[in-house]
C-alpha cells in the first residue's frame, strides 16, 4: 500500500501538544512576578499577555511547520490584544498601524529593491556560468566538506561591514559549492547567519557602529561619564562573549566535522542520502534550477560572477564613504581618508535616517543594481547570453521572492505589535525587578535582552530600549563605582550581546529570514537546527562569561574556557558527520 502522508494540522496528537504548550507557557508568564517601577516613568508597561503574540508565532511554527500561518495567526492575536476592546476595528487598525506603516519607510522599501536586484544578479551569474566557474576556482582550495564550511565562514567574516549584504552574497555564492560536497542547506544557513550580525556587531567599522555609538553617547552624557560613545564601544569588545562564542562555535563545528541534535540529522541526511533539504521542506524562494543552468557549450568564466559581486561589495563600502564624506563636509566638519574617526563619521551620516533617508540600504540597492547591469553586459558582450536570456534570468528573481517578501512584511508587523501595540519590550524590562544582587546583574540583563530581541526580532530596537534604561539602573546600583566598574561594562556588553542573540536566531528577525533565503533552506528547519547551537553558545557565554567574570574571573580566561568547553561538547555529545557518498 502507498504511504499516505497526513497533514500536520489533521493530527490530533499535534493539536493536543499545541494546546498543552500554549497553556503551560501562558500560565508560566501569568504567575511570573514583575516590577513596573524599573520601567522609565511615562512609558506604558506591557502585561503578561504582551508575550503571547511572539510566543504563539514560535509555537505554531514548530508544531505545524508553516511560517505563513504562524505569523498570520500571531499577527491577528497581537492585533486584537493591542486594540481591545475595540474588536470590530482591530484588524483594519492593525493593517494600518502595523503593516502599512512599514511601506512608508524608505529603509524597508530599499530592502525589497536590494533583494530583488541582488537575487537577479545571482540568477544572471548562474545562467552565464559565472557561479560555476567561481565554484571550480574555490574548489582548488575547498576540496571537501570541512574546507568548504571553513571557506564559507571566512567569506562571512570578510564582509564584516554590513549584515544584509553579507547574508545574501555569501549564501548565494557559496550554495553551489556547498551542494557539491553535500553540506545540508541547514548547515549552510547556520554558517551564513552566524557570521553576519555577530561580526557586524564586533566590527570597528560597520553599518551598525553609528547606531550603537549614538546610544552610548547619550548614556555617557546622561550619567556624566568620562568616556565617549565610541570609546565605550571599544571597551566592550572583550566582553562581547556571545558574539565571540558564536564565531568560535562555527569554526569548531566546521573544523572538527562534528555536529549534534537536529543539525547532525540534517548533515547525516545530506551526506548519506544526498538530500540537501528535508522531505517536505518549504523554501522561501523557488528553485527551478533547469531554467538557470548555464548554456551548454559556452565557457564558464569565474570573472562573470566575481566582478559583479566585487562591484556590490566595493560599491557598498565606497558608496557609504563617498556619500558620508559629502554629508560630513556639508555639515561644516573636515574629512580625511587617513583618519579612521572620519570614516566612522561618514558611516554615521549615511546610516542615520535623520541625515540619509533609507540609510545605507539605499547604497546597497544601487550597488547591487549596478552589479546586475554589469553581469548582464558581461554575459552579452561575451555572447554567452542574449539580452532576452539575460533579462529573463534577472526577472526570475521576482516570482521566486514573493514568499520572502510576505515573511519580511509580517515579521516587521510583528515587531511593531511587540514594541508599539502590546509593549512586549517593557513587559520584559519589568521582569528585571528592582532588587537584584550586583554580581548577577550582567547575566540577568543578558537574558532579558536575549528574550526581548528574540520576541521582537530586532536588535536595534532592543539596544534602543535597554541602553537608556539599564545603564542608568546599573549606575544607580553602584556598578560604576571603583571596584565594581567591571560590572558596569559587563552589563553594557550584555545588552549588546543579548540583542545580537535575537537578531541571530529569532524566526521573525529579518537577517534570519535572509539567511534562509540565500541558503535555499526551509526557514523553520533553519531556526530549529540553529537554535540548539545558539542556546549552547548562550549558556556558555552566560555562565562562563557574564556570571563568572562578574564573580571575579578575568575575561581572558573565557577565551581559553570557551574553546575547551566547545570541543568537549562536540567530542562527547556531538557525532562525526559521515563522509558524503556519491553515486
Amino acid at each position: 500500500m502507498p504511504n499516505i502522508v497526513i497533514p500536520l494540522w489533521k493530527r490530533p496528537r499535534r493539536w493536543s501538544s499545541f494546546f498543552l504548550v500554549c497553556g503551560a507557557v501562558g500560565l508560566f508568564f501569568w504567575i511570573l512576578p514583575t516590577d513596573p517601577s524599573v520601567v522609565p516613568e511615562g512609558t506604558k508597561v506591557g502585561k503578561w499577555t504582551s508575550i503571547l503574540p511572539p510566543i504563539f508565532a514560535v509555537i505554531v511554527a514548530l508544531h505545524f511547520r508553516s511560517l505563513v500561518w504562524a505569523l498570520s495567526s500571531a499577527f491577528i492575536l497581537g492585533t486584537f490584544l493591542a486594540h481591545a476592546p475595540n474588536y470590530l476595528m482591530a484588524l483594519p487598525l492593525g493593517m494600518k498601524n502595523f503593516i502599512w506603516v512599514n511601506f512608508t519607510q524608505q529603509f524597508n522599501l530599499y530592502i525589497f529593491a536590494f533583494l530583488f536586484s541582488l537575487v537577479g544578479l545571482i540568477h544572471v551569474a548562474y545562467r552565464s556560468g559565472g557561479i560555476h566557474g567561481l565554484v571550480a576556482k574555490i574548489n582548488r582550495v575547498a576540496k571537501g566538506p570541512r574546507s568548504t564550511k571553513l571557506a564559507t565562514s571566512l567569506a562571512g567574516l570578510a564582509i564584516f561591514f554590513d549584515d544584509y549584504s553579507n547574508t545574501v552574497v555569501v549564501g548565494s555564492t557559496m550554495r553551489a559549492l556547498s551542494d557539491k560536497w553535500r553540506i545540508s542547506r541547514e548547515k549552510l544557513a547556520y554558517i551564513v547567519d552566524s557570521t553576519t550580525a555577530p561580526i557586524a556587531g564586533l566590527a570597528l567599522l560597520s553599518t551598525w557602529i553609528a547606531f550603537e555609538v549614538f546610544f552610548f553617547n547619550q548614556a555617557s552624557d546622561q550619567l556624566g561619564l568620562n568616556e565617549g560613545g565610541y570609546e565605550m564601544f571599544v571597551r566592550l569588545i572583550p566582553y562581547r562573549f556571545y558574539c565571540w562564542g558564536t564565531l568560535l562555535f562555527v569554526f569548531f563545528t566546521s573544523a572538527l566535522g562534528r555536529d549534534f541534535g537536529p543539525m547532525y540529522k540534517a548533515e547525516k541526511r545530506a551526506a548519506l542520502e544526498g538530500k540537501l533539504i528535508a522531505d517536505g521542506a518549504r523554501l522561501l524562494t523557488s528553485e527551478k534550477g533547469g531554467e538557470l543552468e548555464p548554456v551548454k557549450g559556452k565557457p564558464q568564466r569565474w570573472v562573470n560572477a566575481v566582478i559583479p559581486l566585487a562591484i556590490v561589495i566595493g560599491g557598498t563600502l565606497g558608496g557609504i564613504l563617498l556619500l558620508g564624506r559629502h554629508k560630513v563636509l556639508g555639515s561644516g566638519d573636515p574629512f580625511s581618508f587617513a583618519h579612521l574617526s572620519d570614516w566612522r563619521a561618514a558611516f554615521g551620516m549615511v546610516t542615520n535616517p535623520a541625515f540619509t533617508p533609507g540609510g545605507a540600504m539605499k547604497i546597497l540597492f544601487f550597488a547591487s543594481f549596478t552589479g546586475g547591469v554589469v553581469a548582464v553586459v558581461m554575459a552579452m558582450s561575451q555572447k554567452i547570453l542574449t539580452f532576452k536570456e539575460a533579462g529573463k534570468a534577472y526577472m526570475r528573481a521576482l516570482p521566486t521572492l514573493w514568499m520572502a517578501f510576505f515573511i519580511l512584511i509580517m515579521a516587521w508587523g510583528m515587531s511593531k505589535i511587540c514594541t508599539e501595540g502590546v509593549h512586549t519590550d517593557t513587559y520584559l524590562i519589568s521582569l528585571l525587578g528592582g532588587r537584584i544582587e550586583l554580581v548577577y546583574l550582567p547575566l540577568f540583563v543578558f537574558l532579558i535582552a536575549s528574550g526581548m530581541s528574540f520576541s521582537t526580532g530586532t536588535s536595534f530596537g532592543t539596544m534602543a530600549i535597554l541602553i537608556p534604561v539599564i545603564l542608568p539602573l546599573a549606575h544607580a546600583l553602584g556598578a560604576y563605582e571603583e571596584g565594581n566598574r567591571i560590572i558596569f561594562w559587563l552589563t553594557a556588553a550584555a545588552i549588546m550581546d543579548g540583542a545580537i542573540f535575537g537578531d541571530h536566531c529569532s524566526p521573525i528577525s529579518d537577517t534570519t529570514v535572509l539567511s534562509s533565503i540565500s541558503a535555499g533552506c526551509d526557514h523553520i528547519d533553519h531556526v530549529t537546527t540553529q537554535m540548539a547551537y545558539a542556546l549552547t553558545t548562550m549558556l556558555i557565554a552566560g555562565s562562563v562569561g557574564y556570571l563568572a567574570v562578574a564573580s571575579g574571573m578575568t575575561a581572558s580566561h573565557y577565551f581559553l574556557l570557551f574553546p575547551a568547553i566547545t570541543v568537549g561538547i562536540l567530542m562527547i555529545i556531538g557525532k562525526k558527520v559521515p563522509e558524503p557518498k556519491f553515486d
